[in-house]
């Protein structure tokens, strides 16, 4: 007997959002906020402190405090009488959560998510933590008891409040800047390509790409590798090696299902290793990325697989992301009526029936049926189970290339590709037109400025290599929209529009990413209005984002009214940095020594970070070539301050690692987890999905890992219990190889570290093994 829905009995603000994880909240009973001068201002006019939750989707702690506190009617009714609420999405506004993150760190030596912060009307945080039960416990305090003791000595002890903000700010203010070095750091070939050697560490031998599961196509690294093999010598050993595993991915890519094999777009990552069952969501970002990689890989190998990747790219965002006025929308959503790539998804028999509905059923047209069904998977069996309908069993195919990209000779004796066969591309059309009449995803409408510079840069690239006008004006069209309907009365950058109202000041990226695409333009048409615009928009960058004493760029500007210290950051998210970007379009344009001093500003980061920092690398690299070799000046203050550790790198030391050999093809793995915390055991299970810890030998990918069960832990956010490990844990780890004395492996070992009150962000670890002799 199915449940009989049940009725929503609340709604709130956050019912108007886009994120999937505020989206989770629209129906608690808490008056929540999205981060914004909506709330700042209720804040200021009630006279309310400002409560901030901060969380992401896969962190079960932020969902225990959800189904504890935020969906429980009393707990709401205290946050809704005494506070402003505020819930942000960290994957969305990232600088948010750094800097109150690093507020949290400094208060309590201890951050990760959910992240829980107290603040004035005026944005400066005064109290925080992570996780808080609900009521009195053990000795430690319940969530109500807080809320009622912050509210008292906001009320009672405003000088106090005041006094511990007003610390608290000054230390932000110099934890904003990056770390200088002590010592000299040099900028060549040989400091770029050990960063490169570090970041291809996690490549994936066996499948193609980086990292384990969830596995995403790591852009930022690809673009940089593609950079480093531009003009490779035969004899350039680490070029060779990066161009191969460049090639590999590109391929892994294109056959996996994380490749609309229909339509040509890109899904944003792929929940399992080899590429196959994707998260569905199609970000315009990831596809404007991909699409320039294999642009780029296009123009370094002749392949013309990798043309018509890129090409399907670019005609399906034109065709179904674009607008009326040519500017790009955002993404489009992973479900269709609350069901998981419903829209993408096929059984073998609806493939037969629609193609036997439009060929017919002669033998030659049978024939070709079978061939597509044999070449996309469908012969294999159903590959995809919804992972919250159903009972768990597969029942529906994600169409990807099961055989080789090139399938056996034809009558003429030549092979063919799957991605080039024209007899195949007139039955995907068949396909892709009977999809079309399906129920479609959600489309997100908005026009956000940097995203659409990312789009406007592939196409105008795109045009240039592949030789086709149509990419250039789509280009043209496009970056003439952005500087008619995304222009400030000042001359600088709107952030986003929708429906042609433009809002909010817009970031370092929309700037740098947008002065990167005009530069893309004056190359593929050498039309110098492009260079004045990229000029213009330049000066406007230097103006409200630079910093003349120092070097870099903050990302924010100097009168951005929602952060009360701007910050530099350098390091990647999905997107490349907006400091790394603004150096290439500097040194594009000439401008040589702003670019060598933001580079100069972030060069001790990159030698301890590069390997989240690939735009960096990639703009050194390209600086390096221009300009030659430079120096990395000393700080005399750098040693001056302790910086607490990032989440990161707490999550990097939680857990220790020993092996020991059992003979020449066994290796036990002692895994020593720090007091206090967990991570999750290979087997998880529950809703939602949690990252499961998983071992990878990158010397040998078949090799099996036999791992203990786990202890269950109980969580209010799930039905049944999960399982974690804490502790000592032993992994076994079976060779398939023999290996000899005094060899070397890695491993690759992916976990999710949380504690009794926070989780931090997967991490993958890599540890080096060597057989003694």
């Amino acid at each position: 007997m199915s449940e009989v829905p049940q009725p929503i009995k609340h709604t709130n603000r956050l019912a108007r959002e886009s994120s999937p994880y505020l989206l989770q909240h629209a129906h608690n009973p808490v008056d929540w906020y999205a981060w914004g001068p909506e709330a700042f201002e209720a804040a200021r006019k009630e006279n309310k402190p400002i409560f901030l939750s901060v969380g992401y989707s896969t962190c079960y702690w932020c969902h225990v405090m959800e189904r504890e506190c935020f969906e429980n009617e009393a707990v709401a009714a205290e946050m809704n009488r005494r506070f402003v609420n505020i819930k942000v999405d960290r994957e969305e506004r990232p600088d948010v959560d750094q800097l109150y993150m690093l507020a949290v760190q400094v208060l309590t030596r201890h951050g990760g998510w959910p992240m829980s912060v107290f603040m004035s009307p005026d944005l400066r945080p005064f109290y925080g933590g992570t996780y808080f039960p609900p009521t009195d416990m053990n000795g430690r305090p319940g969530f109500v008891t807080i809320l009622k003791g912050i509210e008292d000595a906001y009320r009672n002890r405003p000088a106090d409040v005041a006094q511990t903000a007003d610390r608290l700010g000054d230390i932000l203010r110099q934890f904003a800047e990056p770390a200088g070095s002590d010592t000299p750091i040099e900028i060549d070939q040989t400091f770029v390509e050990g960063l490169i050697r570090r970041s291809v560490s996690d490549y994936d031998s066996k499948h193609g790409g980086f990292g384990g599961a969830p596995k995403f196509p790591r852009e930022t690294l690809l673009e940089l590798l593609l950079v480093y093999t531009q003009n490779a010598g035969p004899d350039d050993t680490l070029k060779s090696r990066v161009a191969q595993m460049v090639r590999h991915t590109l391929d892994a890519l294109a056959e996996g299902g994380i490749r609309d094999q229909l339509g040509g777009g890109f899904h944003r990552y792929s929940t399992d290793a080899h590429w196959l069952v994707p998260h569905f969501e199609i970000m315009l970002y990831d596809n404007a990325m991909l699409a320039w990689c294999y642009v780029e890989g296009y123009r370094q190998t002749q392949d013309p697989r990798y043309q018509a990747v890129a090409r399907g790219i670019f005609d399906f965002v034109l065709r179904e992301m674009t607008s009326d006025e040519g500017l790009f929308y955002t993404a489009m959503d992973a479900e269709v009526d609350s069901q998981e790539g419903l829209n993408y998804l096929w059984t073998k028999e609806e493939v037969e029936r629609v193609l036997k509905s439009s060929l017919g059923d002669g033998a030659p047209e049978r024939n070709a049926i079978e061939t597509l069904l044999s070449i996309y998977g469908l012969n294999r069996g159903p590959n995809f189970a919804d992972p919250h309908h159903g009972d768990g069993v597969p029942n529906r195919n994600i169409l990807y290339l099961a055989a080789p990209i090139s399938f056996p000779a034809g009558a003429d004796g030549e092979a063919k590709s799957a991605l080039l066969d024209p007899d195949l591309a007139k039955l995907r059309q068949i396909l892709y037109d009977a999809r079309r009449k399906r129920k479609q995803p959600l489309l997100d409408t908005k026009i956000i400025t940097s995203w659409n510079a990312l789009m406007i840069r592939a196409l105008a690239y795109g045009g240039e290599i592949l030789r086709d006008t149509r990419y250039i004006d789509a280009a043209r069209r496009a970056a003439d929209e952005l500087l008619t309907g995304h222009r400030t009365p000042d001359g600088g950058l709107y952030r986003t529009s929708r429906d042609g109202a433009a809002k909010y000041q817009g970031f370092l990226d929309d700037y740098a990413f947008f002065i990167h695409a005009l530069l893309a333009l004056v190359d593929a048409t050498g039309e110098d209005l492009w260079n004045r615009h990229a000029t213009d928009l330049a000066s406007a960058m230097v103006a409200k984002f630079g910093d003349p004493d120092h070097g870099g760029f903050f990302f924010s500007e100097k009168d951005a009214p929602d952060l009360i210290i701007r910050q530099k950051t350098a390091s990647d998210s999905p997107l490349p940095s907006g400091n790394a970007i603004a150096a290439m379009a500097l040194l594009q344009l000439g401008q040589t020594a702003q670019c060598r001093q933001a580079l100069s500003l972030f060069a001790r980061q990159t030698e301890s970070q590069g390997e989240g920092m690939s735009a960096i690398v990639q703009a050194m690299l390209q600086y390096i070539r221009k300009a030659g070799p430079f120096s990395a000046g000393t700080d005399e203050d750098a040693v001056a301050t302790e910086r607490p550790l990032s989440a990161q790198e707490v999550a990097h030391q939680v857990v220790g690692a020993q092996s020991e050999w059992r003979g020449t093809d066994e290796l036990h793995l002692h895994l020593k987890i720090a007091d206090g915390f967990h991570v999750n055991a290979h087997d998880v299970s529950g809703d939602p999905v949690l990252i499961a810890t998983s071992l990878n030998v990158v010397e040998d990918p078949t090799a099996t890992v036999d791992y203990p069960p786990g202890e269950e832990l109980k969580t209010p956010f799930a039905d049944g219990p999960i399982r974690v490990y804490g502790g000592n844990v032993e992994l076994v780890v079976r060779l398939s190889k023999v290996r000899h004395e005094g060899s070397t492996l890695r491993l690759r070992l992916t976990y999710q570290a949380c504690d009794d009150s926070a989780c931090l962000m997967p991490l993958t670890k890599e540890i080096v093994v060597e057989r003694p002799e």
